[in-house]
């Protein structure tokens, strides 16, 4: 166990057997097959299909990322990569996950993205 505080900026909201479906480019090719596995105002965690996944690096920015949840308003934002896991040499199959940060959100969306999360997590 760690003694490091939590350097999360905003509450994280896991998401497993929720309906949320999640869309993204990178380099104007679509990324398809990919599952939201968390959520924050801060940024999002995503499982991408391994074969889908070859050419992604950190520091990529996802383009056109679009959370499409009817609480969630659907626009499309952008997110760079700060994390990969799972991406190893000769791994062939399977997912890797992301994680990414928002860029450029307004105050609007973080904050509605913030009270979605919230409210999921049983807050106000």
């Amino acid at each position: 166990m760690s003694n490091q505080p939590d350097q999360r900026k905003y509450p994280r909201l896991s998401i497993s057997g929720q309906t949320y479906e999640v869309r993204f480019q990178i380099q104007g090719s679509a990324i398809l097959d990919t599952r939201l596995v968390n959520l924050s105002a801060g940024g999002c965690g995503l499982e991408v299909q391994i074969a889908q996944a070859r050419s992604l690096e950190v520091g990529m920015v996802l383009e056109e990322l679009f959370l499409d949840h009817p609480d969630l308003p659907l626009v499309p934002l952008s997110a760079v990569i700060l994390r990969i896991l799972g991406k190893v040499p000769g791994k062939t199959s399977g997912y890797i996950l992301l994680g990414v940060e928002f860029e450029a959100l307004t105050p609007f969306l973080r904050e509605l993205i913030a009270v979605h999360v919230d409210t999921q997590l049983g807050g106000s």
